[in-house]
């Protein structure tokens, strides 16, 4: 590009001479020449061979970094917790809020706030004000969701309350008066506060006035990604955007094209709805796609010869091989038993992301025999494959296994694979009843995430918990309850004898859940929930899974208590209480917390985040870390209850 620039420097000066020749033999009648024009110096990036011609080889991304959002927001529904004491600055600001949501002494709040004016509304002992906080992940597309971090500024507890809808904004929570970034995002939802926290245990860093709503946010006002090229040129940015809607064109739910050109410097890329729950993975294919479309099988056996001849570049070829797409999958093949490891794993990610079935017996003898975290990557590449049963059942037997990090990864893919058949059914039913009524892309999957039927070629058992959670049964291995604490709630009960042990006793919170079960005899259950003074009691004729769904469920009408309407985060409490007094032979693991790092980065990058207002317009819970297997006893190590903080200013 250096030469090339040089050239056309040249050629600009040829041309200024014969002007001058021109005038000086009396062409312009012996006016000035104009003033010379420089060229623009031209950027050449520092690149390796192999990625030049390639999009992150020419262009500058922006806003592809995690973006913190806050705000403000009221939590009802506690167990006279709340109602405390708040900055004036603060109350001010969330009784203008509610006087513009319509809450007042004429207005239907509904509940217990019926009739009261906001300023009752935040006195209320069953009310909170909370800071919300999140990190929306880089150019998330609408309605995709992210959980929501949130802390009592009036409370000491959140144990039983529900954030109602607050409008998340840019940066800092700011008060009534103070500069207002535009709202981007909503939150709402039930809060899943740490479920091991007692009285008395505050100095351990065990609090109940912080929490999560998990996947409780999402995503109102989209963010583009701005991609900025190097050196201005009408040809260059059009080459990108038709490189990036060629390998991604509009799908159902999309807006629009993923890339529109807004001038010679400057494009702006919308993530595809498809990708909405991994944007990440969306920018790294854009980054490393060829500028040039006209040959992509030459592409892609350059690319692929250099996976052998660099493979300290794996992971950008791989990202380069994917951006082809299945064209590039006969050269991929190839490498899926090459014997070393670095461009094997390289090929078979890009062959398993791209669909080549040709992938699932390269993955599935590294799922078996690999080790670290080569062993789990292929795993995790497992779920990425569509159809061949023989995957299910290496999965299967993957979920067996005693290792907790394969049983759970085994298992993720597994409840991919179930998940992706279930929408192909409702979509081929969709196609078969033309007439019938079309439902949205994102319903489908929110549909398909329930309609699993039991027999299935995974092995899973799904029962949705009256909405507040997800019961996944897989009875493959050892017993073992796992609980998620990102994203989507679940509890997943593996192994073929996950049951209760008879006899048995287990308490928590301070007496305040009690479950006995003698040999023989139904379960029984008694219960006080939090700010109560009586309990209830409850009896059960069944095993774990019975008791589960008791603890979620609505009671109904009578005199027969048939359930005792548990949040989330309180059934987790009882299964890690019931699991410590052996009231099961299951282990008891919980997926290691992420959003509290998330946040923390997003604070820490907030300042490169400053946008103009623009008018116009649904819980950090403390866990135990999963079980880890130590080598030289063989047997699980105590698990640890680790303390989750909110975000630290520096």
């Amino acid at each position: 590009m250096k030469a090339y620039a040089g050239f056309r420097s040249a050629g600009i000066a040829v041309t200024c001479v014969s002007l001058l020749g021109a005038w000086s033999f009396g062409g312009c009648g012996g006016s000035p020449p104009p003033a010379p024009v420089e060229a623009a110096p031209t950027i050449t990036r520092d690149v390796p061979p192999l990625l030049k011609g390639t999009v992150l080889s020419e262009v500058t991304f922006r806003n592809v970094e995690p973006v913190l959002v806050s705000g403000f927001g009221l939590v009802v529904g506690l167990n006279g917790t709340g109602g405390g004491q708040l900055p004036d600055n603060v109350a001010s600001t969330m009784e203008r809020e509610m006087g513009l949501m319509g809450i007042g002494k004429s207005a239907n709040a509904g509940g217990s706030l019926e009739g009261k004016t906001p300023r009752q509304v935040l006195r209320d002992p069953n009310v909170a004000v909370v800071i919300v906080q999140a990190a929306i992940p880089p150019g998330a597309p609408a309605n995709a969701r992210f959980d929501v971090y949130v802390k009592a500024l009036n409370a000491t507890s959140l144990e039983g309350g529900t954030l109602w809808t607050t409008n998340l904004r840019f940066g800092d929570p700011a008060v009534f008066g103070a500069a207002q970034q535009r709202s981007v995002a909503k939150a709402r939802g039930a809060i899943f506060i740490n479920p091991f926290a007692e009285e008395g245990r505050e100095q351990q860093g065990l609090t109940r006035d912080v929490g999560r709503v998990l996947d409780g946010g999402w995503v109102t006002e989209p963010q583009p990604i701005v991609l900025t090229l190097d050196n201005a040129s009408w040809s260059r940015a059009r080459g990108i955007v038709s490189a990036i809607n060629s390998r991604f064109p509009e799908g159902p739910g999309d807006p629009g094209p993923a890339a529109r050109g807004r001038s010679q410097s400057v494009v702006e890329v919308r993530v595809p709805r498809r990708y909405r729950t991994n944007p990440r993975d969306f920018v790294s294919i854009v980054q490393h796609l060829a500028i040039d479309q006209q040959f992509p099988e030459q592409m892609a056996k350059r690319w692929a010869d250099g996976l052998k001849a660099e493979p300290g570049l794996a992971d950008d070829l791989a990202w380069c091989l994917e951006g082809i797409g299945t064209k590039a999958t006969p050269f991929l093949a190839d490498l899926y038993d090459y014997p070393e490891m670095v461009p094997r794993m390289a090929a078979l990610q890009a062959g398993a992301r791209l669909g080549d079935p040709r992938a699932a017996e390269g993955l599935t003898e590294l799922a078996v025999t690999g080790g670290g975290t080569v062993r789990l990557r292929a795993i995790e590449l497992l779920g990425e494959l569509d159809g061949s049963a023989r995957v299910d059942v290496a999965l299967r037997e993957l979920v067996a296994q005693p290792e907790l990090a394969v049983r759970v990864t085994a298992y993720e893919s597994l409840v991919k694979r179930a998940e992706r058949a279930a929408a192909g059914r409702i979509r081929a039913r969709q196609e078969e009843s033309p007439d019938s009524v079309k439902i949205s892309p994102t319903a489908v999957e929110l549909l398909a995430q329930a309609a699993i039927p039991r027999r299935n070629m995974q092995g899973l058992e799904r029962r949705v918990q009256e909405g507040k959670f997800i019961l996944d049964i897989m009875p493959f291995g050892e017993p073992l309850i796992y609980v998620t604490q990102q994203g989507q709630p679940r509890i997943v009960l593996l192994g073929e004898q996950n049951d209760l042990v008879r006899p048995m006793i287990a308490t928590a919170w301070s007496n305040r859940l009690m479950v006995q079960a003698d040999e023989g005899g139904p379960v029984q259950v008694r219960y006080s929930p939090a700010g109560t003074i009586g309990a209830v009691t409850g009896s059960i004729n069944g095993g774990l899974v019975d008791l589960i769904e008791f603890f979620a469920r609505k009671p109904a009408g009578g005199e027969q208590i048939t359930g005792f309407n548990m949040s989330y985060s309180e059934v987790v409490g009882a299964l890690s209480a019931i699991s410590e007094s052996r009231g099961t032979q299951a282990a008891f693991a919980t997926e290691q917390n992420r959003l509290r790092a998330a946040v923390l980065a997003a604070t820490a990058g907030r300042e490169r985040v400053e946008r103009p207002e623009k008018p116009g317009d649904e819980p950090i819970v403390i866990f135990r870390q999963p079980t880890v297997i130590d080598p030289k006893k063989d047997t699980p190590t105590a698990p640890k209850i680790v303390p989750i903080e909110g975000p630290t200013r520096k």
